[in-house]
Formats: C-alpha cells, sequence, structure tokens
C-alpha cells in the first residue's frame, strides 16, 4: 500500500439500527463496499484487513467528548487526527482522536492502539476519517463515531449508488 494514499468505495446511507442489546441507534454516514461487486464489507472483512484498512468505534466519544462532537469537523466524510499519547497514565499505547478544527473525540480503541501506537512512533502514517455517526434518532446530538483507519497518507472516499457494479470501465 502506498503511503501517499488510498482510495475507499462507500456509500452513504441513513437508518436506524437495532443492537442486540435491544437498543436503537440512528446512523448517517458510509459503509464500505467492494469495488468490483458493489456488496457492503463488513468492518471484520479479510478485504479490508488485506489492504491496511481498519473500522473501529471512537472510544470515550459519547462519555467524554460530548461537546466536541456536535461539531461540523466530526460528520461523516471528514478527516480525523491521531495523536499518540504516550505519558497517558492508565495506557501507554494510547492513540487520542482529533477532530480536524483541534478538538478531542475521544481514543483509538485500546487492542488497536497497542498495534497502530508502533507504527506511529516509528513515523509511518495512519490516517482516519469519520464513516459513521450515531444518534438516538435524526433529530438527537451525535453520541457517538465509527472511524475507518489507514496505513495511509491519506484517505479518500469514493462514493458509489447502492447496488451498482462498480468495477472502473477498460
Amino acid at each position: 500500500m502506498e503511503s501517499a494514499g488510498v482510495r475507499v468505495d462507500v456509500v452513504y446511507e441513513e437508518r436506524y439500527w437495532y443492537p442486540d442489546d435491544g437498543g436503537v441507534v440512528w446512523l448517517a454516514g458510509y459503509s464500505i463496499v467492494d469495488r468490483e461487486f458493489g456488496r457492503f464489507l463488513p468492518r471484520d472483512a479479510p478485504a479490508l484487513a488485506a489492504c491496511g484498512l481498519r473500522v473501529a468505534g471512537v472510544a470515550g466519544a459519547g462519555q467524554h467528548h460530548t461537546a466536541a462532537l456536535e461539531s461540523e469537523d466530526v460528520g461523516p466524510g471528514r478527516r480525523l487526527e491521531l495523536r499518540r499519547q504516550p505519558e497517558n497514565a492508565h495506557d501507554p499505547n494510547a492513540i487520542a482522536v482529533h477532530a480536524a478544527g483541534g478538538d478531542q473525540v475521544g481514543w483509538v480503541p485500546r487492542d488497536l492502539a497497542e498495534e497502530l501506537a508502533q507504527e506511529l512512533d516509528a513515523g509511518r502514517p495512519v490516517s482516519a476519517v469519520v464513516l459513521r455517526e450515531q444518534r438516538r434518532s435524526p433529530r438527537d446530538p451525535r453520541h457517538g463515531l465509527t472511524m475507518l483507519l489507514a496505513h495511509a497518507g491519506a484517505i479518500q472516499l469514493v462514493e458509489r449508488r447502492p447496488g451498482s457494479q462498480m468495477a472502473e470501465p477498460s
């Protein structure tokens, strides 16, 4: 994978999601799709990992950074900045997630931070963008974010039509 950037095919959607815990969540944002066939790819798809892509929730966003979540700087498709926090008393691998405007919106989840901290400490690029936002309803404030991370200098989301075949013309 080149460090300059990576292109990721996505479809924008807004819908209610019913998690296994019995709650109701409004999701708005992008879902990753297979370029050739247009099928949705789950966050744990081997094809994503093979490209160096990871999908993860932003840890602590709704609990500790509610004011920052109200900013348009954290809407779907917006760039996020990752900042190492080796002095963090709770986790020496901590990676803070900041909006483009500078406000912290949370952290990279601990299990993923352990892996990515080494990359960042070695000076290798890791980029992040907001994939989706979570709300209790379309009118409520954001209470969570899902991000896409890549071992690249930048991530370009390429929006496609749902269900369309996406192979580039020959």
